[in-house]
């Protein structure tokens, strides 16, 4: 890993903010994850340098949250949520159509995807849930998983406009709509 002067300077700035170092943590590891786009162990100890914490410390928060990362990952990082209300939802069959469509085995890196199931993204009430990269998407049922397919390959996913909620109460009543 390689520390720029730019990225000490961010990183300087960021804990700045804080009236404790360690409260900085989050904000440093998104700083990282988006600049080398996963952790290796360089980054843990700089981290925990920086924050004058243990390398263990970090290390425990980013195994935890699923949106940091040890492994590089493809250019187009599909986190597909398998928590119970994601599941129930559907998501399982989602990531495996997903998987079948862009020809990239789930918990794999093939060509520019990389897919993979986390445990939660955090918006239950909307599921299922799929993350790219940094946006998330809800409600992406099966019966959407063409749209959504399409609209990964184009590299679409930062706009959720095609996910808005059906407006006509009869389409929100029928199949297609149903998770």
């Amino acid at each position: 890993m390689e520390v720029t002067p730019q990225l000490e300077q961010r990183a300087n700035d960021i804990i700045a903010q804080f009236p404790k170092k360690k409260s900085a943590a989050m904000l440093l590891m998104h700083l990282i994850q988006e600049t080398f786009g996963h952790f290796d162990d360089d980054a843990i100890a700089y981290i925990a340098k920086k924050l004058e914490v243990e390398n263990i410390e970090i290390y425990g928060m980013m195994s935890f949250y699923p949106m940091f990362t040890q492994e590089k990952k493809g250019h187009v990082h599909i986190k597909v949520c398998r928590t119970l209300s994601c599941a129930m939802a559907g998501s399982i069959n989602l990531a495996q159509e997903i998987s079948k469509e862009l020809d990239c085995p789930i918990g794999e890196t093939k060509s520019i995807y990389t897919i993979e199931f986390v445990e939660c993204l955090g918006n239950c009430v909307k599921a299922p849930n799929v993350q790219i990269n940094d946006t998330l998407h809800d409600n992406v049922s099966v019966q959407r998983a063409a749209k959504f397919i399409e609209m990964i390959k184009e590299k679409k996913f930062e706009s959720k406009d095609m996910f808005a909620e059906p407006q006509n109460c009869n389409e929100v009543d029928s199949p297609e709509f149903k998770g």
